[in-house]
Order: C-alpha cells, then structure tokens, then sequence
C-alpha cells in the first residue's frame, strides 16, 4: 500500500506542468553558462581504439608506440555555441588543427586536420571525437601531439596535448 501512494505521488510529481517549467527555466540557464563559459576538452585520453558512441573510451596504459602505429585520441568538447540557422536547426560545428613537434627536426602543423558541423533539431551537448594519427615511419623518441579545437560559431577555442614515444 505505502509503495503504491509513492508511485502515485512520484508519477504526480513528474506530470506536474509546474516541474516541466522548472526543468525548461534550468536549460536555458545552462545554455547561457555554456555559451559564456570557456571551451574545454573534457576529457582528453590517449585511447586503445577509437569511441563507438559517447563516453565509449578505453584508455590506453602507456603512450609507447611502435613505427606505423595509428595513434587513437578521444576528446568531448564542451561549451560549444550553438546558434539556431535559418532553417531552424542548431548546428554545433568546430574545426581541429594538429601540431606535431619532435624532439629533434621541425615541427608539422596542419590547420583543418578535422572538421564537423551537425545539423539537429535539438541542442547536442554529447559530442565526442575520435582524433587518430598516424606518424608514418617517424624515426623513434619523444614527439608531442598537440590539438587545438576551435568552435567555428564563437571565438573559443581548447588546447589538448600528449607526449607519445616511438620505439
């Protein structure tokens, strides 16, 4: 019996028009602390594969790697600006540049190593990305790895960076 009347409150409580205001009022405060808010990669891990879906990484337990290895990185970025086109969708869209710097030799840059916009009728706050890299037959030693995301509908921008080792 006492089971019953809190299900029947709790099931009162979730339809009441009052709390789906509430939850509404809290996501726009959270839309504009996100759009104030720096940009951030959280979080950044060197991956034993890339992510099926997001939150579906499995971190790598060391950062040796052998020549010819493909290099796998995951990475949410949060904070992102959502602007509504006009058709009326939102479109989260971001580009990433990668700097690979060495311990001897010049440093690799590549602006637009990846790019990404999303069209979607609702607000995506779930994004992730896969960020692979393979540097070839590099000779070995130390090299750090160095992404910059920059959100292409603000001027924020987050720095990732990972020291890898070729053997």
């Amino acid at each position: 019996m006492r089971t019953s009347l809190a299900l029947a409150a709790a099931i009162a409580l979730v339809a009441s028009p009052a709390l789906a205001q509430d939850i509404d009022a809290l996501e726009r405060q959270l839309d504009k602390a996100r759009e104030a808010a720096p940009m951030v990669l959280k979080p950044f891990v060197l991956v034993a594969r890339p992510a099926n879906y997001f939150g579906d990484y499995e971190a790598r337990p060391n950062a040796a790697f052998g020549r010819g290895s493909k290099i796998h990185f995951y990475a949410e970025p949060k904070n992102l600006v959502m602007t509504k086109g006009p058709s009326g969708l939102f479109e989260p869209a971001l580009e990433v540049d990668i700097e690979v710097k060495p311990e001897k030799g010049e440093i690799i840059k590549k602006d637009g190593f990846m790019s990404m916009r999303i069209p979607s009728r609702s607000r995506i706050q779930d994004l992730y990305l896969n960020l692979d890299v393979s540097l070839g037959q590099a000779p070995p030693g130390k090299y750090n790895i160095k992404f910059t995301v920059r959100d292409l509908n603000s001027k924020k921008s987050a720095t990732a960076a990972q020291e890898v080792t070729f053997k």
